[in-house]
């Protein structure tokens, strides 16, 4: 062996070993970045595995889902509670990507009966509005509350509850609004003049509340409103949506109507569909509607209308009308996934921040593969853009979904919760997340307690009477607490590390053992 080119290959390699510190040095910067930078959940329009959320007992009911602007997800339902008596308690929470789920707190307690959450809207002010239901069988009335939303999560924080709304129906349907001025609006299912739909509004961000009206009434007496929805999108208008059903439960129509905050005015109901007396046909149901200003969308669950397709006349589809014009006038319904069939509870819509709808729903693909039937079922998404949708992407879950509701946080997140089938089991309540491919919008914290804001404005209606009393939880220091197995998003990066940081402990070793032979 030539004896250059032997030393030439050895200082090469001493050369190198001695370049060990700097490639160290790079290694640990690229991993303590990966610790320290914004939690990214995985590439855009992936799904995050689906996880149990913590905390919520096994029957408990999808919760209601709102976003503000500094990156957090507001979460309502109805929980069993225990205080001596068992009862219905109104249950609120928090979701962060970054911090996951916060403990669940019984924030509102009826003084009698059981309280059933029904609606909740965040005004500009940070001031968090809920209403519910209060009684027992047929002698239920809507109750309204507020807190600040910082403090939403602690139970002396929420005002003594005040009725707005006798009699409502036994559905216990109900929906909440409002927009930037300190408008807020209510509709319910009701029966004070006659089962119909009823609305109350506010002027002066909750302080005062008009009397119902009735602003819907059905053509037969025994059809009872459902699945009430309103929406705040286009300026001085809150549209609505809601369908109907028989005392057996099957449903029949579907009905939009506008609010026109300016005028204090309800626009004539509109029938956007009927069910087909035929066998079997599915009536409309439970509608979802968002409006971005230039479109207002309905989604719904409804029969086919259409024969020699994939799925037979008259079984359920999900149907969408669209409107330009306000509501004005509608583009006739269609079905746009063809080939997915079935009906389970809810489904939901929800705007990102470039204003384009996210329709998530479950349903399923029945095929024949060499000759034996099969199901591809899930939760499938599809986003509406320039006039059409597109091919649904499919989520699987690990238990049978139902009731899915959805919400996109900053634009940009989108967090979808179920809960399993209840005629396939009891796991309670799920959720999945995906980062869309839109820019985040600008984080907007709220006035802090004591800034001049909506609540301070001067009351100019007579309310109803009030509760005299109000039950309240108990729960007001742990409300914050994290439970163990809602382990927030960015743990896999640090479990991720942990090879990383073995490898370099053996780089270091081998080096040093390498440098002491030199």
């Amino acid at each position: 062996m030539d004896k250059n080119s032997a030393f030439d290959r050895m200082r090469g390699s001493t050369l190198r070993w001695h370049n060990v510190p700097f490639i160290l040095l790079i290694v640990f910067i690229t991993a303590f970045s990966a610790i320290s930078a914004p939690v990214r959940a995985q590439p855009a329009d992936l799904w995050a595995s689906d996880r149990k959320v913590p905390g919520y007992l096994d029957d408990t009911f999808t919760p209601f889902l709102l976003a503000d602007q500094n990156r957090t997800v507001h979460a309502f339902t109805s929980q069993w509670v225990d205080d001596g008596t068992r009862k219905l308690a109104v249950v609120y929470r928090k979701w962060s990507l970054a911090g996951g789920w916060t403990r669940p707190v019984d924030v509102l307690l009826g003084f009698s009966g059981n309280a059933t959450f029904l609606g909740a809207f965040l005004d500009v002010s940070g001031i968090m509005h809920v209403i519910f239901g209060q009684g027992e069988n047929r002698n239920v009335n809507i109750y309204y509350s507020y807190a600040r939303v910082e403090v939403a999560d602690s139970a002396s924080a929420w005002s003594v509850p005040v009725l707005i709304g006798p009699g409502l129906s036994s559905v216990n349907s109900a929906a909440l609004s409002g927009d930037a001025q300190g408008n807020l609006v209510v509709i319910y299912s009701g029966n004070v003049d006659g089962s119909g739909v009823y609305a109350v509004h506010s002027s002066d961000a909750g302080r005062a509340w008009s009397v119902p009206i009735q602003v819907f009434a059905p053509r037969v007496s025994d059809l009872t409103p459902y699945s009430l929805r309103l929406f705040s999108g286009r300026e001085s208008q809150i549209q609505a949506a809601w369908n109907v059903v028989t005392a057996l439960g099957v449903d029949e129509e579907l009905y939009f109507s506008t609010y026109d905050i300016a005028s204090g005015d309800w626009t004539k109901p509109v029938q956007l569909e009927e069910r087909v007396d035929y066998p079997e046909y599915f009536g409309p149901s439970f509608p979802s509607i968002v409006d971005n200003g230039d479109e207002i969308v309905i989604m719904y669950n409804g029969g086919n209308p259409f024969s020699g397709r994939t799925v037979g006349y008259g079984r359920p589809v999900q149907r969408v009308a669209v409107s330009t014009n306000g509501g004005q006038t509608w583009s006739q319904s269609i079905n746009p996934f063809p080939f997915h069939v079935g009906r389970s509870g809810e489904h939901s819509l929800a705007l990102d921040g470039a204003g384009r709808p996210h329709a998530l729903f479950v349903q399923r693909i029945e095929q024949e593969v060499e000759g034996k039937y099969s199901v591809i079922g899930g939760i499938w998404h599809s986003v509406f853009e320039n006039g059409s949708w597109t091919n649904p992407d499919r989520f699987v879950t690990t238990h049978s979904p139902h009731d899915v509701r959805s919400i996109v946080v900053q634009g940009n997140v989108l967090l979808v919760v179920w809960r399993e089938d209840p005629g396939e089991g009891e796991h309670g309540v799920w959720y999945s997340y995906s980062v869309l491919d839109t820019p985040e919008l600008p984080v907007v914290t709220p006035p802090a307690a004591g800034v001049p804001t909506l609540e301070n404005s001067t009351s100019v209606e007579t309310p109803l009477p009030s509760i005299a009393t109000a039950t309240r939880a108990k729960l007001t220091d742990n409300q914050r607490e994290i439970p163990a197995d809602s382990a927030s998003p960015s743990s896999p990066i640090v479990i991720g590390l942990i090879p990383v940081i073995v490898i370099l402990l053996g780089v270091i070793v081998a080096y040093r053992v390498i440098r002491t032979r030199q």
